[in-house]
Parts: C-alpha cells; sequence; structure tokens
C-alpha cells in the first residue's frame, strides 16, 4: 500500500511538473513573441521615424539654401543700388565742375563751326540761373567775332547746370544740361554695373 501511495505521489509530482514546464514554455514561447512584436514594431518605429527626420532635414537643407541665395541676391541688389547711387552722385559732382560757361561757351562756338549755323543764326542758350551771368559774358567773348547777332540766353529755374543749345528758334535743341549728361552717364555706368553683377 505504501509503494502504491509513493507511486501515486510520484506520478501526481511528475504530472505536475510536467504541467509546470508546459506553462513555463508557453509563458516563455508567448512573452519571447510579444518581445518580437514589440522590437518589430519598434524598429518600424524607428525607420519611420528615421525617414521623417531625413526628409525633414532635406527640406530644412533646401529652405536655408534657398534663404542663403535669397539673402544673396538681396545683398547684390543693395550693393548695386549703393554703387549706382554713389556713382550718380559722383557724376552730378564731376558734371557741376565740368560743365562751367567758359566749357560750355567753347561748346556752344563749337556746336555752331559744326552744324555750319550762319552768321546772322540767333543762337538760343537755357542755362542755370545760377550760370546765366558767367556764361553770357563767356559767349559773347566766344561767339562775336563770328556772329552777327549775339547768342540770346535764358537762365531755366529747372536747369541745375549745363545748358540747351539751339540754332533754330528753338524747334530744335541739343541737351547738355547737368541732368541729361547725368542721365547717359548713369546709363552707361549702369550697363556696365549691371554686367559686373551678373558675372556674380
Amino acid at each position: 500500500m505504501a509503494e502504491e501511495l509513493q507511486s501515486l505521489l510520484e506520478k501526481i509530482n511528475q504530472d505536475g511538473i510536467m504541467k509546470a514546464e508546459a506553462e513555463k514554455a508557453k509563458i516563455i514561447s508567448a512573452a519571447e513573441a510579444e518581445a518580437a512584436r514589440i522590437v518589430a514594431e519598434a524598429e518600424k518605429c524607428a525607420a519611420g521615424m528615421i525617414r521623417e527626420a531625413e526628409k525633414n532635414s532635406e527640406a530644412i537643407a533646401k529652405r536655408a539654401a534657398g534663404a542663403l541665395e535669397q539673402a544673396r541676391r538681396d545683398i547684390l541688389l543693395q550693393l548695386r543700388e549703393e554703387l549706382a547711387g554713389r556713382l550718380h552722385q559722383a557724376v552730378q559732382e564731376a558734371g557741376a565742375k565740368a560743365l562751367s560757361a567758359e566749357f560750355m561757351a567753347g561748346l556752344v562756338r563749337e556746336l555752331a563751326l559744326a552744324f555750319s549755323a550762319a552768321p546772322e543764326s540767333v543762337i538760343a542758350v537755357r542755362s542755370a540761373v545760377k550760370d546765366a551771368p558767367a556764361l553770357q559774358e563767356a559767349l559773347r567773348s566766344a561767339l562775336a567775332e563770328s556772329f552777327v547777332k549775339a547768342p540770346q540766353l535764358f537762365a531755366g529755374k529747372e536747369i541745375t547746370g549745363g545748358m540747351e543749345v539751339s540754332f533754330d528758334g528753338g524747334k530744335c535743341f541739343y541737351d547738355f544740361t547737368l541732368d541729361a549728361v547725368s542721365d547717359l552717364l548713369d546709363e552707361y555706368i549702369g550697363e556696365n554695373l549691371a554686367s559686373v553683377f551678373k558675372a556674380q
């Protein structure tokens, strides 16, 4: 009887151990499967985050490159405008000095000779108010020998320097005003300045 009881106890013990081992294996297998699923999900999530980060970094790099290019263009444009303004100012100052009464009187004389104005032609000159007295004197001495009629000199408030010259009663005139000369030089300088900046 004791042997049978012992055998029964051993069998119960073995069944319990086997059941416990099976349960343990089942729990471990489920845990491993869950761990694998979590790892796979984490890897998938990490890969998505990396892709998103790469996409964002590319977009940021493109935006930064675009912003840098725009800043470069803005700086070059501001520099060009600043240089053009300074050159215009320099042209105005140099033109004001160059367009002296003596120079303008000599220019009128050369124009009259070059365009074969008859000695009896009426030469009309418009100049800045400030230049009129000196120009009147310079014209008188420059043209007295060649022309019968003294040139007509008019002072124009809108003329800041230089002059306009006409040999046909004002129907056609040559514009040597400071503004006209400056505009021509500004255009010439501007084109050359633009070509310099286009090369950048």
